[in-house]
C-alpha cells in the first residue's frame, strides 16, 4: 500500500468504492456543480468527497489524499461502467451478492439511527459510575494468567493446578508469551485489562484462582497475587473518557438486545427444520419439513 494512502479515513475510502457521484447519466458539466473529474456520464465532485467524512472526522484532507481518492474513484468508476457494458451485473451470483451486501448495510445502518439517540451518557451516570467503582481505580493488580486454545485444555489445567503450583502450570501449559515467567502480567489498573479480566479479577480476594474466563484470545486461568494502592491518584476527569466508552458499549449492547427482541416479537419466523433454530440441542433430531413447519414469534 502507498504511503500517504493510509491518511484517508478508512470510512472515505472505503466509500470512494461505490462510485457516489454527483450527476446522473446524461447530465452535462454545466449542471453539475464544483465537478472534479467525469468518467462517462459519471461526476465526482468536490462537495462529494467532503460529504463522505464522518461528521466527527471533519478534518481537512491534504490535496495528496484527495488527489489519491480522485484516482481510486477513476479507476473504480471505469471497471463499474465496463461491468454494466458486460452485462457482469446479470451473472446471479453477482446479484445475490449485492443482494446479500444491500441487506447487511441496510441492518447496520438501521441499527445505528436506532441506538444513536439510546447511548447518550450524561454527566450524572459518569459520576455514579466513578463513584460505584472508585476503589477498582485506586488500586493495581498482581495478575497472574494461564492462556489455552480450548476450553477442554483449560479443564486440564484446573486439574493439574489442584497438585503443582501456578507459576509451573503456566510455564508448562500457558501459550501467552509472559508463561516463561510463570504467567505473571505484572500490575494492572482498570482499563488496560481487557474486560473479561476485569470481571474477573474485580470480584477476586488475593491469592484466588478464578475459574475459566473465555475471551477473544482463549481460555484463561487467573490468579490475582496480590494488590496495592496506585501510584498515581486518579479523578474522575483521569477516566472520563473511558467511562463514558464503557457505559456507551453497555448502553449499545442492551438497547441493541432489547430492540432486537421488539422486532423478534412481531416477526414472522418460520422454522422448517427445527435443527436451525437458536438454543436447539446439539445433534437433535427433529425431523425438518417431515414434522411440518415450526411457526416462532418472538423466539
Amino acid at each position: 500500500m502507498m504511503k500517504g494512502l493510509l491518511a484517508i479515513p478508512p470510512l472515505l475510502l472505503s466509500l470512494s468504492l461505490t462510485g457516489c457521484v454527483d450527476g446522473d447519466g446524461g447530465k452535462s458539466v454545466e449542471s453539475v456543480r464544483d465537478p472534479i473529474v467525469r468518467v462517462g456520464d459519471a461526476y465526482l465532485t468536490e462537495e462529494a468527497i467532503e460529504s463522505l467524512l464522518p461528521s466527527e472526522e471533519m478534518v481537512p484532507l491534504a490535496i495528496e489524499d484527495k488527489r489519491r481518492f480522485v484516482e481510486r474513484w477513476v479507476e473504480t468508476e471505469i471497471l463499474y461502467q465496463e461491468a454494466l457494458r458486460r452485462g457482469v451485473g446479470d451473472d446471479p451470483r453477482v446479484r445475490t451478492r449485492i443482494r446479500t451486501l444491500e441487506q447487511e448495510f441496510l441492518a447496520d445502518h438501521l441499527t445505528f439511527l436506532e441506538l444513536r439517540d439510546r447511548t447518550v451518557v450524561t454527566e450524572e451516570e459518569i459520576e455514579a459510575y466513578f463513584e460505584t467503582h472508585e476503589q477498582e481505580y485506586r488500586y493495581e493488580y498482581r495478575v497472574s494468567h494461564i492462556l489455552v486454545s480450548t476450553f477442554e485444555e483449560a479443564q486440564n489445567v484446573q486439574k493439574l493446578l489442584e497438585k503443582n503450583s501456578f507459576a509451573w502450570v503456566a510455564n508448562s501449559h500457558s501459550i501467552d508469551p509472559v508463561a516463561r515467567r510463570g504467567g505473571d502480567l505484572g500490575y494492572l489498573s482498570k482499563g488496560n485489562m481487557i474486560p473479561e479480566f476485569e470481571n474477573a479479577v474485580f470480584d477476586m480476594e488475593p491469592g484466588e484462582v478464578s475459574d475459566i474466563v473465555k475471551s477473544v484470545f482463549g481460555y484463561h486461568i487467573i490468579k490475582l497475587a496480590g494488590m496495592r494502592e496506585s501510584l498515581v491518584t486518579v479523578d474522575p476527569a483521569d477516566v472520563r473518557a473511558q467511562i463514558v466508552n464503557m457505559l456507551i458499549m453497555e448502553k449499545r449492547e442492551k438497547a441493541f438486545e432489547a430492540f432486537l427482541v421488539s422486532l423478534r416479537s412481531g416477526a414472522d419466523i418460520e422454522y422448517y427444520d427445527k435443527n436451525y433454530m437458536a438454543g436447539a440441542p446439539r445433534g437433535s433430531s427433529a425431523g425438518g419439513a417431515a414434522e411440518g413447519a415450526d411457526t416462532a414469534r418472538g423466539e
